[in-house]
């Protein structure tokens, strides 16, 4: 029986139906494995290893031989070549481009996939620096990296090994893969950023201990020392010649006083119970006072008009700014006078403490604090933040240091 024209004409070219299939079962098994990949991705934490097995995954599961995994840099507006596999082009490695240019840069700022079947005719195209990194470019396809709605980079496959071109269908599973990706990438730098913090707050304890342990060394612990010398040598004058004995007595008495003197000082660094009571102008007048009982520098404290208390987070961060700017004065700066000045005005407090010492390079010091380890500005940095003020160093050598710190009530 003959088919009608009708029925022939409903179905499709049997020519185009196996190869329909077989395109629908290939983005299937992509997918599949896209899925399967985005699921290990998730449990990666370490940055570098997962950029690597992004952009690997990406290459294998889009049949290309090379690909480039960018990330942005806002502090440069510039977009970093982070990874680079294949294509002889590994050299391209941290290289830096601008943010707006190039095919990636496209991708970028307009947060649009792109699919570019000859590079070579595309304005937008960096022909000079792939070819002077040795990376040869047939065809490529660009999607951006976004998370939280904001873009963080672009991710590249490149040179299609089969003989087709780049479709809609390869765009489509590249920007869901791009889509899970950029979440990794995200929990993967909010895991290094609190490593960094956990980091930090070790090294700031180990110096706040190590720093204790001098102070406790060179003050009570030689007092102590010097006391218990004292007892034994009292201990054989009572014997010889005890009408000594109330002389050395009162020297004794006076070497107990001060090693207690200064683990006062030492737990009113520690904590200022002072501050907690009655807030920030008794803690700076009882501060001011220790202060000039032992100190060879000239020390004033102008604070009358300082009426308000804040929280205790506040209050103990302002503090904490106040003593590393004394102490940071009295070990470096040598200096003759140091003064405190807090006022309180227009809904707005200002602390500042100036010294009359050697003074510093301020731009040099930020610089290399970090190679030397020193936490000392960042840490006034960090508190100022806490009391959602603002910092201001100002210093030059030969003329002293001022530190200023500007609070909002």
């Amino acid at each position: 029986m003959d088919t009608p024209p009708t029925a022939l004409a409903a179905l499709p070219p049997q020519s185009t139906v196996p190869s329909e299939a077989s395109s629908m079962q290939s983005r299937l098994d992509a997918l599949l494995s896209l899925q399967s990949i985005a699921r290990e991705l998730t449990a990666e934490l370490d940055l570098d290893r997962l950029l690597h097995k992004i952009l690997r995954a990406a290459v294998t599961v889009m049949s290309c031989n090379a690909g480039s995994l960018l990330l942005f840099d806002a502090a440069s507006s510039e977009l970093v070549f982070e990874v680079v596999e294949g294509g002889g082009g590994e050299n391209l490695e941290k290289t830096r481009i601008n943010s707006v240019q190039g095919i990636a840069g496209a991708a970028f700022t307009q947060r649009q996939p792109i699919i570019v079947e000859d590079p070579s005719r595309d304005d937008r195209y960096f022909g000079a620096v792939a070819d002077n990194f040795g990376l040869r470019i047939k065809n490529l396809m660009a999607v951006p990296l976004i998370a939280k709605g904001e873009a963080i980079g672009v991710l590249e496959v490149m040179n299609k090994a089969s003989s087709e071109s780049f479709n809609h269908g390869d765009q489509d599973l590249l920007l869901a893969f791009a889509s899970q990706s950029a979440i990794a990438i995200e929990n993967a730098r909010l895991y290094r950023d609190l490593v960094d913090e956990r980091d930090r707050i070790l090294a700031v304890e180990a110096g706040v201990r190590h720093e204790l342990a001098r102070d406790l060394h060179d003050g009570p612990a030689q007092m102590i020392s010097a006391i218990i010398m004292s007892t034994r040598f009292l201990r054989e004058l009572a014997e010889r010649a005890p009408e000594r004995t109330e002389d050395e007595l009162l020297r004794l008495e006076a070497l107990a006083q001060k090693a207690l003197y200064q683990v006062r000082n030492l737990l009113f660094d520690l904590r200022p119970v002072v501050l907690e009571t009655q807030g920030l102008k008794p803690a700076l007048e009882a501060y001011v006072e220790r202060l000039r009982m032992v100190e060879p520098f000239s020390l004033e404290l102008d604070a009358g008009s300082v009426n308000t208390r804040f929280s205790a987070n506040v209050e103990s961060a302002i503090f904490s700014i106040v003593q590393e700017a004394v102490n940071n004065a009295k070990r470096h700066a040598a200096p003759h006078r140091v003064w405190i000045h807090a006022k309180q005005r227009d809904g707005v407090l200002t602390i500042s403490v100036r010294d009359d010492g050697r003074g510093f390079n301020v731009l040099h010091a930020q610089a290399s604090s970090t190679e030397r380890n020193s936490l000392g500005l960042l840490n006034m940095r960090e508190r100022a933040e806490i009391a959602r003020g603002r910092l201001e160093i100002d210093s030059h050598p030969g003329r002293g240091t001022t530190v200023t710190l500007t609070v909002p009530l």
